[in-house]
């Protein structure tokens, strides 16, 4: 599966749980899990036993890359802070597209519509 990771490492080095308590915290190589070939940083052990117990509910989808490029059918690494949950599910974002548009916003206005052309480009990426 196409991932977007840093050395190796998903959401940037954030730990995911923390994005489902509206927090983007880093995590530390210190608590790391790996789940399809990628490591993932927890900032306390808690956080990683949670991760463990079911870590297809926290991963972000389309791989980590940003949900709005994504919906272009492009691949775009984001910033981990620029994030949504939506219908249990976590999404990043650029801060910035192109210097000129609100990444996080444009999904915010159409999130249904933005999902079905992320969700078709990502399934045709991963085919």
């Amino acid at each position: 599966m196409l991932q977007n990771l840093k050395n190796g490492v998903a959401a940037n080095q954030f730990d995911v749980i923390e994005f489902f308590n509206g927090q983007a915290i880093k995590g530390s190589a210190q608590f790391e899990s790996l789940h399809n070939q990628a490591k993932y940083w927890f900032s306390s052990a808690a956080n990683q036993q949670n991760f463990e117990k079911s870590p297809e509910k926290f991963v972000p989808q389309y791989g980590g890359f940003c949900a709005i490029a994504m919906s272009e059918e492009k691949q775009v690494a984001p910033n981990p802070k620029s994030f949504v949950i939506q219908d249990g599910k976590l999404y990043f974002f650029t801060r910035l597209l192109f210097g000129i548009i609100d990444a996080k916003r444009q999904w915010v206005k159409a999130p249904s519509e933005k999902q079905k052309l992320a969700d078709a480009a990502w399934k045709e990426l991963n085919k």
